[in-house]
């Protein structure tokens, strides 16, 4: 499954924004779609929409599959997580202590 990698996209794109000189209130005036918060979750590698996550890559000039991990990932569903076996409760092997 593929997934966008946050972190190093918000490497790459706070390193785009220092390079062309906007702090993260400036880059929301130059870019009208953007504001401060969807700017500050993509510098610090939060997850952010697909569809914003393209934007920032659009106005950054930055090429979106430059992010994309195609590594194999564990699918978490929840099958696989009732299936995770539980230990049952068992009774001690030691000899209780006389009172």
């Amino acid at each position: 499954m593929a997934e966008i990698d946050h972190r190093q996209f918000a490497q790459a794109f706070a390193a785009r924004l220092s390079e062309i000189g906007y702090s993260l209130g400036r880059a929301a005036e130059k870019w009208p779609d953007t504001n401060k918060a969807m700017l500050s979750r993509a510098t610090t590698g939060k997850p952010i929409s697909a569809g914003n996550f393209l934007l920032l890559c659009q106005l950054a000039g930055l090429d979106p599959f430059d992010f994309l991990d195609t590594g194999k990932h564990r699918r978490v569903t929840i099958k696989t997580i009732l299936n995770q076996s539980v230990t049952a409760a068992a009774k001690r092997e030691t000899s209780e202590c006389p009172s």
